[in-house]
C-alpha cells in the first residue's frame, strides 16, 4: 500500500505530459513562442534616470519552460516574478509577488518586438488599478517600462520607466 502513493504520483505526472512532445521526443518548451522572453533572461543592474535602483536575475528554469526573475532594490523592497507561455492558449502570463505584499498577474504576447502584459491589482484603498508592463530588448540591454491606469487605461500613469544593463560584478 506505501508504493500505491508513489505509483499515483507517477501517473498524474505522465497525464500532465504533453503527448505530442513525448511521442517526438522534444522538450516541451523548445519551440519560438517558448524563446520569445529570453531576451529578458540574464543578471542585471537596474537604473532610472541614470540611477542605480536595484538588481535583476533572471533565469531561464523548468526545461526551458520558465523564467524566474529576483529583484532587489537598492532601498531593501524585493520581488519575484515567474514567467511563462501557456501554448494552449498562445499568451505569456507574470505573476509577480513583492516585499510590499503585492500580488500582480499580468497576460500578454510580444507586439512587434517588444513584450507587453497587462493585469489588474486592487490598491490598499479598493481601486481598481489596470498595470502595463512594456519590455523592449535593447543592444545594451532591456527597456522596462511599468504604468498603471486608474479609468481602463485612457491615461497611465508612469510607474517606472527603467533600464537593466548586464550587471558588472557577480552577486
Amino acid at each position: 500500500m506505501k508504493t500505491m502513493g508513489y505509483v499515483c504520483i507517477a501517473l498524474l505526472a505522465c497525464a500532465l505530459a504533453s503527448p505530442a512532445a513525448a511521442a517526438a521526443g522534444a522538450p516541451r518548451c523548445a519551440d519560438a513562442a517558448h524563446r520569445q522572453f529570453d531576451f529578458f533572461a540574464g543578471d542585471w543592474e537596474a537604473f532610472e534616470k541614470g540611477k542605480l535602483v536595484g538588481h535583476n536575475r533572471v533565469e531561464i528554469a523548468h526545461d526551458g519552460c520558465t523564467l524566474i526573475e529576483h529583484w532587489s532594490g537598492v532601498e531593501g523592497g524585493t520581488g519575484t516574478s515567474l514567467n511563462t507561455y501557456d501554448a494552449n492558449r498562445k499568451v505569456w502570463n507574470e505573476t509577480w509577488v513583492s516585499s510590499h505584499g503585492m500580488l500582480l498577474t499580468m497576460e500578454g504576447s510580444m507586439q512587434g518586438k517588444q513584450m507587453v502584459m497587462i493585469g489588474t491589482h486592487v490598491e490598499d484603498d479598493g481601486r481598481v488599478a489596470l498595470h502595463r508592463n512594456v519590455w523592449t530588448p535593447m543592444p545594451d540591454g532591456v527597456h522596462q517600462v511599468w504604468d498603471y491606469s486608474y479609468d481602463g487605461g485612457q491615461t497611465w500613469t508612469v510607474n517606472y520607466d527603467g533600464y537593466l544593463r548586464p550587471a558588472k560584478a557577480k552577486r
